[in-house]
């Protein structure tokens, strides 16, 4: 029970944290909209000379964007940030001597930042996106179930994929290159920027079995019923499967590389 507590102590540290800069949450959101009503113009143009895309309808594309821009909103932060800033700033040492291990620590944050995501961000941009642009909803209830699944599981995906770049750190004792190379992979790779569908054949099947997809790409077209339930659950199948085998390699590649703490600067 100790243990419980703790994990929920860290995640109202993180959502006090965040509630302590308001300005950068209004911009987040701002900056969200923003995002989403450049994407919904520049679908609109498209559609005007074609009623489906890649087997998307115009509507279901404005929807494709509220949701991916509202998944792919958390790419710009995530723990690597944190854990690099340990990293350089030489604190790492002192982290390691906390109580709670350090997976677990940054795990919590992790689900912290998503949790507060959802309820001061997602929720917000939603409710405008569908008020002011439309959208459809879930192709059933039990899509939207699978849905939820499948984005409670693309936080662990996220998770790992972060704690491997941060251990980048490590190396570069730099965290900025790395910060930018992680969004703009997860940016493109997870159907962020446009649908996989609109990828090359090859390439497009590859995407979708990469962990990337797992992030913006399999939710979302679970929530449109792209996919048949059996699909669906095969492609949660695939995210889970990411899970264990990036679960497995950062924990490896974590044994390595602590064994390098260098302290930056003295």
């Amino acid at each position: 029970m100790k243990k419980f507590d703790k994990y929920i102590a860290s995640i109202r540290l993180v959502f006090l944290e965040r509630m302590a800069y308001t300005k950068g949450l209004w911009f987040d959101i701002v900056s969200t909209l923003v995002s989403i009503l450049l994407y919904f113009l520049l679908w609109q143009i498209v559609f005007r000379e074609q009623s489906s895309i890649a087997g998307f309808t115009a509507i279901e594309m404005t929807t494709y964007v509220i949701l991916s821009k509202i998944l792919s909103a958390q790419f710009s932060g995530g723990v690597n940030l944190i854990f690099s800033k340990w990293i350089v700033a030489g604190e790492i040492g002192t982290e390691l001597l906390r109580p709670m291990g350090l997976f677990a620590l940054l795990g919590m944050r992790r689900m912290g930042e998503f949790f507060f995501s959802i309820i001061f961000q997602a929720i917000p941009v939603l409710i405008f996106g569908y008020f002011f642009l439309g959208g459809v909803g879930p192709a059933s209830m039990m899509h939207l179930s699978l849905f939820f699944l499948s984005v409670i599981i693309s936080v662990g995906i996220m998770f790992y994929v972060e704690m491997l770049f941060g251990m980048g750190c490590f190396y570069t004792l730099s965290y900025y290159a790395l910060t930018y190379t992680k969004q703009a992979l997860m940016e493109l790779f997870s159907g962020g920027v446009v649908p996989l569908a609109l990828f090359p054949g090859v390439m497009a099947d590859i995407l979708n079995i990469l962990p990337f997809a797992g992030m913006v790409s399999i939710p979302v077209n679970i929530f449109l019923g792209k996919y048949t339930a059996w699909e669906s659950w095969f492609y949660i199948g695939v995210e889970l499967f990411w899970c264990a085998v990036l679960w497995v390699i950062t924990h490896v590649v974590y044994r390595h590389v602590i064994k390098k703490v260098v302290v930056q600067g003295g």
